[in-house]
């Protein structure tokens, strides 16, 4: 009854001031009085609590199971990370080999003996010349993967051995020369580290070259050389014939090792198609439990990739948000790429795709949802005039980040909500009411760029729900940044909202009050961005109209 006392005694100090300024009535009898008087005869509004939300301690505490809620200059930003499975395309390139080659022998006539009397024979000092040519075929390198055009060869080394037969004598090392030389440009030969476009044998000798690339298109399917040969003989008994027979020279060629690759050229036709894990998504949590519409302005996914494969890459992103309560979902538009291709196989050649709102990312948030998937699809740009190539090492990353910055647009309704403690006892300020008009005086002061809509809740002291009544929509966002979206400032506005009877008889028993803001876009900008210190602060008055009856006989 504190109340009621200081409004008696500040009465009974009005009065008595009246009664030292004026004539005293004998006549007139105290006794007859009424207890009840009236007092302010107009209205009164009497301060009943205040309450203050910090956006930072609705939107700071969220958790995620995957990602993170985060401020990034002043603004929040959700933050999910993840790669996706490439393994399926550096497997099948792996996977790629190179058939062996089989060996040859070609064989050379050089001097008829057939026909003479007796051997050993001096053959007759002279210059004998003769051409051969010797051919390996090369396989078919191609698979349903490359279409080989050529190859990098990785410690590639041929060995060509020459022998003779029906030949002797002690100089025919040095009497008989096979200069080699390679037809095309088939091949490239190596000796010593050094590339060579021909080179010499003498007879018996062996020597092994390192083969580094294979050209195999326009139908280039062999190593053909040419071997122009010399039998010098300069002294009768240099060379001899040790039977009477065609005398011949033997030219074996083979590949010592199996054949690896460093690079493969060619157009390669590969597809595959995988799925990140899914990623579950409470953003604003229970922020959102009466929200209609979370519209956030501009949701970025960026794409990643860094890899030395020479090959262009169609890539589409198949991205939807899903509403598990609601069954409502949504899907990415047109998030087609094309992977630029490494440079040379030396190269890790990086591309990076943003997707952002003119791919429709804003949409896919509409729907509250709970769940973000992500499935993609990639093919080789087989139709691309470029060169293709695949190292053996082949390396290929995808990964992707989504940002989700708290910038709203302009279909945006979300919700947030306090409890305010009352700084009168309702119940003994009214009960003695009857005729008394009751309202709510509400002061906001918005330091967020966002309108508002209040909803107030009347609760007892043991937290039930007694009656509930909304204000209309209240335009007073904040001044904004045109340019970031930004709170420049507060503004403060008053509104009130005015209690029925039946309203006013539960505030009787009103011992609290839940504040809920029903926050909406501003049409100053076509976005907003929200910072950890905006804020919302609501002072609410207590607004009466007809005069406040207080019965003084009832103190005693």
């Amino acid at each position: 009854m504190k109340l009621k006392r200081f409004l008696l005694i500040y009465f009974l100090v009005v009065l008595a001031g009246v009664f030292c300024f004026s004539c005293i009535d004998q006549s007139y009898d105290l006794e007859k009085l009424s207890g009840k008087m009236e007092l302010f005869g107009n209205s009164i509004s009497v301060p009943i609590g205040t309450t203050t939300i910090y956006l930072d301690s609705v939107v700071g505490n969220l958790t995620q199971d995957s990602g993170s809620l985060t401020v990034k200059d002043g603004v929040y930003v959700f933050e999910f990370a993840g790669s996706m499975d490439m393994s399926g395309l550096t497997s099948a390139l792996g996977d790629f080999s190179l058939a062996a080659v089989d060996p040859i022998m070609t064989t050379t006539p050089l001097y008829d003996a057939s026909l003479v009397l007796w051997t050993p024979y001096d053959i007759p000092p002279s210059v004998y010349n003769y051409t051969d040519n010797s051919s390996m075929t090369l396989p078919d390198f191609s698979t349903d993967l490359i279409a080989v055009d050529s190859v990098d060869l990785s410690n590639c080394i041929v060995r060509i051995i020459l022998r003779s037969e029906g030949l002797g004598g002690p100089k025919l090392k040095e009497s008989l020369n096979v200069r080699f030389i390679p037809q095309g440009a088939v091949a490239d030969y190596f000796y010593n580290g050094q590339k060579i476009d021909e080179w010499s044998l003498g007879m018996g000798d062996t020597i092994d070259l390192e083969v580094r690339r294979l050209r195999l298109a326009k139908g280039s399917n062999s190593l053909e050389i040419t071997q122009d040969v010399t039998l010098n003989i300069r002294e009768s008994g240099d060379v001899t014939a040790l039977e009477p027979i065609q005398t011949m020279m033997y030219l074996e060629m083979s590949f010592v090792n199996p054949l690896d690759y460093e690079v493969v050229y060619g157009k390669v036709n590969y597809s595959m198609s995988g799925n990140a894990e899914p990623i579950n998504f409470n953003a604003l949590g229970d922020v959102l439990n009466d929200n209609v519409v979370l519209s956030f302005y501009n949701p970025q996914i960026v794409l990643t990739t860094e890899s030395n494969l020479g090959v262009p890459i169609l890539f589409n992103l198949d991205l939807g948000t899903s509403n598990s309560v609601t069954g409502e979902s949504r899907k990415l538009n047109d998030a087609n790429f094309v992977m630029t291709p490494a440079g040379s196989p030396q190269e890790m050649r990086q591309n990076r795709f943003v997707i952002d709102k003119t791919n429709g990312t804003g949409e896919l948030f509409k729907i509250n949802p709970d769940q973000i998937t992500m499935a993609y699809n990639f093919a080789t740009d087989v139709a691309s005039a470029q060169n293709h190539f695949v190292s053996k090492n082949t390396q290929t990353t995808m990964n992707y980040s989504m940002q989700i910055p708290l910038q709203f647009g302009s279909d945006l309704s979300i919700g947030m909500g306090s409890t305010m403690e009352l700084s009168l006892d309702s119940q003994e300020f009214l009960e003695d009411q009857e005729d008394l008009t009751v309202g709510l005086n509400l002061n906001v002061k918005n330091r967020i760029p966002l309108n508002l809509k209040l909803r107030l809740t009347a609760l007892d002291a043991d937290s039930v729900a007694l009656f509930a009544v909304s204000s209309g929509d209240i335009k007073a966002a904040a001044p904004i940044d045109p340019a970031t979206g930004f709170a420049t400032g507060f503004s403060q506005t008053s509104t009130q909202i005015s209690l029925s009877p039946a309203h006013t008889s539960l505030f009787k028993r009103t011992n609290k009050m839940r504040v809920e803001f029903l926050i909406t876009a501003s049409d100053q900008n076509p976005f907003v961005t929200v910072q950890p210190s905006d804020y919302i602060e609501l002072a609410v008055g207590l607004q009466m109209e007809g005069g406040l009856v207080v019965d003084f006989k009832s103190e005693d």
